[in-house]
C-alpha cells in the first residue's frame, strides 16, 4: 500500500514553521552571548574564510546586499568584526573577523548546539539522521555552499 501524496503547500507551512521554531530556539538560548543566528551566520562564514568581499559573503549567504550591510554594520559597530581595506585594491574591503567575535560565536554555538538538541529530542538518533540527510538532500537544489 502506497502512502497518499503530500500536498505541498502543506509541507512547505510545516517547514516554514519548523524554521521558525528552530530560529527562535536558538536565539532565545544564545540570548546572553548578544548574537542572533543570521549574525553568527556570518560571523562563521567569515571565518571559515574563503570571503574576500562583503559582495561574496551575501552570495555565499543568500543575503540581499541591504540586510548584510545592517548585519556588517551592526557587528562591526560591535568589534566582532572588521572591515579592511585589500592590499591588492584600495578601494576594496575584506571582512575579518575579530578576537571577541570569535569568543562571541564559540559562546554562541553552543548554545545553539544545546537549542537544537532539545528540540531534536522528540526524534531518536535514527530519525535525527533520518531528518539531516532528508534537508541536506532537498537544499542541496540550492547548490553548493560553504557549511
Amino acid at each position: 500500500m502506497t502512502a497518499p501524496p503530500i500536498d505541498p503547500s502543506a509541507l512547505g507551512l510545516l517547514l516554514y514553521r519548523a524554521h521558525r521554531l528552530a530560529r527562535a530556539g536558538a536565539n532565545e538560548a544564545a540570548r546572553p552571548t548578544g548574537l542572533e543566528l543570521h549574525q553568527a551566520a556570518v560571523l562563521a562564514t567569515v571565518r571559515a574564510g574563503g570571503i574576500g568581499s562583503q559582495r561574496e559573503l551575501g552570495a555565499a549567504l543568500g543575503i540581499d546586499k541591504s540586510t548584510l550591510v545592517r548585519i556588517v554594520d551592526d557587528l562591526e559597530r560591535r568589534r566582532l568584526l572588521e572591515r579592511r581595506r585589500t592590499a591588492h585594491d584600495r578601494r576594496a574591503y575584506e571582512i575579518v573577523i575579530t578576537e571577541d567575535g570569535e569568543q562571541h560565536l564559540r559562546e554562541a554555538d553552543a548554545l545553539f548546539r544545546g537549542a537544537m538538541q532539545s528540540l531534536l529530542a522528540v526524534f531518536d538518533p535514527r530519525e535525527q539522521r533520518q531528518l539531516h540527510d532528508l534537508l541536506a538532500r532537498f537544499v542541496a537544489q540550492e547548490g553548493p555552499t560553504e557549511s
